[in-house]
């Protein structure tokens, strides 16, 4: 190899991009009961989840959106985490509990796991 050919390899650095893991938070059911609002539950995941011990410093590690009513999952809510950050599935669960109990109905709803990266907020029914 010559000179030329070694400093054409050196120089050229391959950018990485982002891989994310995708999570899903349905709350169709509560949303088209009227009992809470996605608009409140994505503004609230927002600013209340940590990167790097802050809050509200999401940057590009953490993408937080909601559904578009065309969406065959409507009335959810869908975050893309950075895969070189920490951050497990239950941490979600934490802070959606922490969110209905600040709006005051968590006792009218549950938090249930339906896939590996799903959870679903139902309504409880009037017995239970």
């Amino acid at each position: 190899m010559s000179a030329e050919q070694k400093e054409q390899v050196h120089t050229t650095k391959v950018k990485k991009e982002k891989t994310y893991k995708k999570f899903t938070v349905d709350l169709n059911s509560p949303v088209s009961n009227k009992l809470l609002s996605l608009e409140a539950a994505t503004k609230y995941l927002q600013q209340n989840i940590k990167v790097g011990g802050l809050k509200n410093k999401l940057g590009d590690s953490v993408k937080v959106s909601q559904s578009d009513k065309k969406d065959k999952l409507k009335n959810s809510i869908f975050l893309q985490v950075d895969t070189s950050l920490k951050f497990s599935k239950r941490y979600i669960r934490y802070l959606m509990k922490k969110f209905l109990k600040r709006e005051g109905i968590v006792r009218y709803l549950t938090i249930t796991s339906t896939g590996p990266n799903i959870y679903t907020v139902k309504v409880l029914r009037k017995n239970e």
